[in-house]
């Protein structure tokens, strides 16, 4: 009979947390997708400003907008031209972004229905566990379930930062493929530098819209890790200052991508990006040290349980 309780008691607990995760992803994606909606009609009108036709900005690449630089002989953008491109980067981003968080709303909506009834099969265990409280023949007690009660709290805390440190490997993966294919550009540039010439430089932006689509994946990555780090925070004394992870993504797109011709400005986008890696190296790395304290903590919880079973 304890058994059972506490498989139940294990089991609700962590359906309970999904619940709570899951209505909390949704609220905050909502209010993401409205920002990324916005930031895209915003760029939207810019282009159509410029006159540019925004329905072919889908297929839109990097190398697209060299070949056509280097097509006309252009050794510089003025300003205005600088102003378009970078919009039409942000423009597709923005596009890519709201597929993306389309797509997760509904993934967690589809996840919710599963636990949606979670605190009504949690408030059927606290009645089944006052009733055996009472019952004089049962071997539960009120410290005997607290005890339960907490080892289903870790159990479930526990699985918060698997997924956490799942999402944060997740993250550092697609930074390291970005800074692979980054490093490959600065490769061309050095190439350039001895005579490499028109064949180099569109190899070389060929190069950087796989870093785009790298850093795409990456900017995403980042943003799942840090909803995941939010449950945390949301959930437990944890602070884990992670406001600057997202910079990158904006650096990345700001107006130096018009300038990757470059190398020095290479650099910095590779330097922006590893630096990135670092600080989501560091936060992994408090993480794992916070989950170690987790585990000892349910050691301790079930051999205490278990004492208080066998006296």
């Amino acid at each position: 009979m304890f058994t059972d309780l506490n498989e139940k008691l294990i089991v609700s607990k962590e359906k309970m947390r999904k619940k709570v995760k899951y209505e909390e992803h949704i609220e905050r994606l909502h209010a993401s997708l409205q920002a990324e909606e916005s930031k895209k009609n915003k760029l939207e009108k810019q282009l159509l400003k410029e006159k540019e036709d925004v329905t072919r900005l889908e297929s839109f690449s990097l190398s697209n907008i060299f070949y056509t630089i280097i097509g006309r002989k252009l050794e510089k953008l003025d300003k205005e031209q600088q102003e378009v491109l970078a919009a039409k980067l942000k423009y597709t981003e923005a596009l890519e972004t709201i597929s993306d968080m389309e797509r997760e709303l509904e993934e967690y909506k589809d996840k919710h229905l599963d636990v949606a009834y979670a605190d009504i099969e949690y408030e059927k265990i606290i009645q089944e566990k006052e009733r055996l409280i009472h019952d004089k023949h049962s071997i539960w007690s009120e410290r005997l379930y607290t005890l339960a009660d907490r080892e289903a709290t870790i159990t479930a805390s526990l699985k918060e930062y698997e997924e956490a440190i799942d999402a944060g490997n997740s993250t550092v993966l697609a930074l390291n493929r970005a800074l692979n294919e980054l490093n490959s550009a600065k490769n061309w540039s050095t190439f350039d530098m001895f005579g490499g010439g028109i064949i180099s430089t569109a190899m070389k932006h060929s190069r950087f819209d796989e870093a785009k689509r790298y850093i795409h994946q990456a900017q995403s990555r980042l943003r799942q890790f840090q909803e995941e780090l939010l449950d945390i925070e949301s959930h437990f004394d944890a602070n884990f200052e992670t406001g600057g992870l997202l910079t990158f993504a904006d650096y990345f797109f700001d107006g130096i991508i018009v300038d990757w011709i470059v190398h020095g400005k290479i650099n910095d986008c590779y330097d922006q990006t590893e630096k990135t890696k670092i600080d989501v190296s560091r936060v992994l790395k408090i993480l794992l040290e916070q989950k170690s304290d987790l585990e000892k903590e349910l050691i301790n919880v079930q051999a205490e349980r278990i004492e208080v079973l066998e006296s």
